[in-house]
């Protein structure tokens, strides 16, 4: 009886350790969690769908070349300055510029940003940008996510006169929300 006893607690001891040793090694074969970093801009940093439009004199004209939704990407620049960000867009004028921001209020504006236009046989004009933010929050997919918003006004010095009115969504990254 003595010696039944001494097997049961020994059974006991190494069934206790052994559940034990297999939560450890469970929490030991865990991967550990990366901390995200961001940009510097990350508020307003991102891909974008956009749209542009047109005033030609008679009022603002939806998409009159045709292009549809193209893609406009805002992101950090090399030193990782909170007072500026670089704006890409490869569809439409197929341009690159920097732009002062104002972080804190999601605003951007540049009068005078040299740009590399390499659509139309890689030159460098100026660019007027104006009245540009990004809203958190400010847009809906076409699947019917909350997306933040863009919006902008941008001049070309190689089309005097021509404001052209630009506006659009974060891309979500659902299949669903691509154009």
């Amino acid at each position: 009886m003595k010696k039944l006893k001494n097997i049961t607690f020994v059974a006991l001891v190494l069934g206790i350790l052994s559940i034990s040793s297999c939560t450890k090694m469970f929490e030991i074969n865990q991967p550990k969690e990366v901390p995200t970093e961001y940009s510097s801009i990350s508020p307003m940093s991102g891909e974008w769908f956009v749209t542009y439009k047109f005033d030609n004199g008679s009022g603002v004209i939806d998409d009159y070349y045709g292009v549809g939704h193209v893609q406009c990407y805002t992101y950090n620049t090399a030193d990782e300055s909170t007072s500026e960000m670089w704006v890409k867009d490869d569809d439409f004028w197929a341009t690159t510029f920097k732009a002062p921001i104002n972080l804190e209020a999601k605003t951007f504006s540049s009068t005078d940003s040299l740009e590399s236009s390499y659509d139309h046989g890689s030159y460098d004009i100026k660019v007027l940008v104006s009245n540009g933010k990004i809203i958190t929050d400010g847009g809906t997919s076409p699947s019917g996510v909350t997306s933040d918003s863009i919006y902008f006004e941008i001049q070309y010095e190689d089309d005097p006169g021509v404001v052209y009115y630009v506006s659009g969504i974060r891309r979500t990254g659902f299949l669903d929300d691509e154009y």
